[in-house]
């Protein structure tokens, strides 16, 4: 048997191709990545608290930009009488002359508009305009129907009905109009869709445990002042 030649051996180990090493791997974009994520939420929770703040800073000037941008023309525009849009358009201005001066604090103007906004003030005149069509009607239960209808007065009166259940009880006489309720009172009205009223108004009337007896001498423009001083007294809901 020959020896090998060490050279052969030293020319097939240099002909072996080396084992290929890992490449190291840098951190990358990654942590700069979350970095900027981070950075940018934070910026976003202190704009959101700044702005939630400024916004909070500004609830009576926007009480009374909404009282004379929208409230009122909204109740100039409804199916009240001349004499209850006057004076609740006084209450209104008024109250807004207030604000203006800085007589009441953020928080009063703040829940005297939740209040407002609960109240059933423009369907307070569609309401009188079923009443007016019960009223014209020769059928034995006029009188039933006039009493439930004072009966969810009432339950307005007592806090205890909201624009929200009007809405509700008047839906029956609706219909699609293109304004900015999106709904009109349907002409003319007709003996079903009202009869469907007066059921919905005692329901209402019944669960605010109301007593079962025609009331009188409801004004909503004395309600509208009794919400203001409420809310001025103790805020919002």
């Amino acid at each position: 048997m020959s020896d090998s030649d060490p050279s052969d051996v030293n020319q097939s180990a240099a002909d072996t191709p080396a084992a290929p090493t890992a490449e190291e791997q840098g951190p990358g974009w990654m942590p700069a990545i979350l970095a900027a994520t981070l950075l940018m939420g934070m910026a976003g929770f202190i704009f959101c608290g700044v702005s939630t703040w400024f916004l909070f800073q500004k609830r009576g000037e926007m009480a009374v930009r909404t009282i004379r941008g929208s409230y009122i023309p909204d109740i100039e525009q409804s199916r009240l009488s001349p004499e209850q849009k006057k004076l609740i358009v006084k209450r209104l201005e008024t109250f807004a002359g207030s604000v203006e001066r800085k007589e009441f604090e953020n928080w009063q103007a703040s829940g005297v508009m939740q209040r407002l906004q609960r109240l059933p003030v423009l369907q307070w005149g569609e309401l009188a305009a079923v009443e007016s069509f019960v009223q014209q009607q020769d059928e034995g239960d006029t009188e039933e129907s006039l009493k439930q209808i004072s009966r969810l007065r009432r339950a307005t009166e007592l806090d205890k009905a909201t624009s929200f259940d009007f809405e509700d009880v008047l839906s029956p006489v609706h219909e699609p109009a293109d304004n900015a309720l999106g709904r009109q009172l349907m002409q003319p009205l007709t003996n079903a869709a009202v009869n469907e009223v007066i059921v919905r108004a005692k329901l209402v009337a019944d669960r605010s445990e109301v007593p079962d007896e025609m009331f009188t001498d409801i004004a909503i423009d004395a309600i509208v002042q009794e919400q203001i001083n409420a809310g001025i007294a103790e805020g919002g809901f």
